[in-house]
Parts: C-alpha cells; structure tokens; sequence
C-alpha cells in the first residue's frame, strides 16, 4: 500500500495534467459540453484518443500496471462498451525514481527527458459508432496552434493550479482495494468536466512538444496550459476543421526548489508526448496485429 501511495502521488503531482486558464478570460468558455468521439478516459487517472477502430494511444505513464490486470477488462469509448485485449508500452519508457518531494528538480526534468512516453492499446472489439482521430504524420509543429483538453485541475496564470482540485481523492484509490473484489470496473475521470485550451508549439524537438503559457497580448484568447489530474488528454490541430493529434499532455518542466515551486503559472513551460516521432512503431504494431489476424 505505502508503495502504490508513492506512485500515486509522484503521478498527481508531476506527471498527471488538465487545464489552467487565463485570470482575465470567463472561466465558462473553456468547458467542454460535447465530449470529442475521439476522447477515451482510462481506468483511475488519464486520457488515451481513438486512433483507429481497434487501437487506443495514450502516453505510457497512464497505464497502472502494479495494481490493475488491464486485460479484459472493461473500458468505455463514448458511451459504448469494450474491452482492453492488450497493453503495449513502447520499450523506451520507465518509470521515474527518486523521491522528488523536495530539492533540485534538474535531475527529475533529465529523468523525464530520457523517457519514451507513450503506450497502445488494443481493443477486443472495433469501434463502429465513432470515428478514429487521424495522427499527424509531419515534423513542422512548430508554431503551430493547438488545442488541449483536460479533465484534472483548476487555477489561472496568476495563482496557478488549485491545491487538490485535480479530481480523484485517495479516498477513492482506498476505495477502489475495496471494490476490486467485486467488480471488473475501475473509476475514471469521466465524472469530471472537461475543459480545453488553446497554445502555441514553442519547440519540436525528438520525442517531444513543448509550449509556454503566455499571458498579456502574447495570450491566445483561450490560452491555457495543463495542470494536475488529466494526464493523456489530447492535444490536436485543425485541417480543414478536422480534429488531428499531435500529442498528449505529459509533464511540465520546473525551476527553483520542488517543495517551493507551483505548477500553472504564467510563463512555465509544458511538455506533450510528439505522436509524429512515434509513428513508424504505431504503424509496427498495427500492421503486426492486422497480419497475425488475417
């Protein structure tokens, strides 16, 4: 038990993202009332996007493999039923050590860098009902404008995040030992609005995308940045008014001592997992499981 509150809290506090808003905007105009087809919340915390009619992606820090049997268990794809078959977690991800409570946060941004964060899963039945999201396959993401949801915390660019406004309690986690006896089903963030924002993509570098939270005249009208308690939730473009992915919330960078920083505020620096960097394995993957099929 003290293991898996350790992990849980690394994941709230570094790892896990939603949205932070701007202080001068209507809080109302960054919620979400018509969930994305594509949006699929993942058991406990996180967020994974359709991108096929039998294959989810999502980063791979999202998949809570010491204490959940993802196979066969059940999962919801707007509104529908399926079922998780399988987990594929791309063979460059590992999980963060340390305790980062306190002290210098360089060696935790390094950790964080050298981590391949993405994962697949594949589902036991086809999603019919809804459209898979298209992935952006290009390496011209810089300067673009974005768009992010999130399920997890509130705040603006002034405060920054709201403590324990990221959704799930540990209570619910306590909860959860309990239930697992009884039933396949665990809790998601569905329960939880969804909000999104609007940035721009400062940097394409590797693996990675990464965007500042500007405020002022340099702020997009719905400029945002993710905060604690979504990690997972989609970041797309528009072509032509259809909604392309090119990454997922993962992390943020830091500065000062941990115990004193607060994550949110105008000028830091978010980081999304790049889906274009990870293409040539999503396709591996894929075209594996549609030939071992045939």
């Amino acid at each position: 038990m003290k293991i898996l509150l350790a992990i849980l809290l690394f994941s709230i506090a570094f790892y896990s993202n939603a949205v932070v808003k701007r202080h001068d905007v209507d809080a109302n105009l960054y919620k979400v009332e018509d969930i994305p087809s594509f949006y699929v919340d993942m058991p406990f915390e996180g967020g994974a996007a359709l991108i096929d009619k039998q294959w989810l992606l999502a980063p791979a820090h999202v998949i809570y493999t010491s204490m959940y049997e993802y196979n066969e268990k059940p999962i919801m794809v707007h509104g529908v039923e399926n079922q998780i078959s399988e987990i594929i977690i791309h063979s460059g991800f590992k999980r963060i050590k340390g305790d980062w409570s306190k002290g210098d946060p360089k060696p935790l941004i390094e950790q964080l860098n050298s981590v391949k964060d993405i994962a697949l899963i594949r589902l036991a039945k086809p999603v019919l009902h809804v459209a898979p999201i298209a992935i952006y396959t290009g390496n011209d993401e810089l300067g673009m404008e974005i768009t992010g949801f999130g399920r997890g915390a509130i705040g603006t660019g002034i405060e920054g995040e709201i403590k324990d406004s990221e959704g799930p309690k540990l209570t619910t986690y306590f909860w959860y030992q309990v239930t697992k006896y009884f039933s396949d089903w665990a809790f998601t963030q569905e329960a939880y609005p969804l909000h999104t924002y609007n940035n721009v993509i400062t940097q394409a570098q590797d693996h990675w995308l990464r965007f500042t939270f500007e405020q002022g005249e340099n702020a997009l009208p719905l400029e945002g940045t993710i905060g604690s308690g979504d990690s997972g939730g989609a970041v797309i473009i528009y072509k032509d008014s259809t909604p392309i992915l090119v990454g997922f919330a993962a992390w943020r960078e830091m500065e000062g001592e941990l115990e004193n920083y607060v994550f949110g505020k105008y000028g830091s620096t978010a980081v999304l997992t790049r889906v274009s960097y990870f293409q040539d394995w999503i396709d591996e993957h894929l075209t594996r499981y549609d030939d071992s099929a045939r």
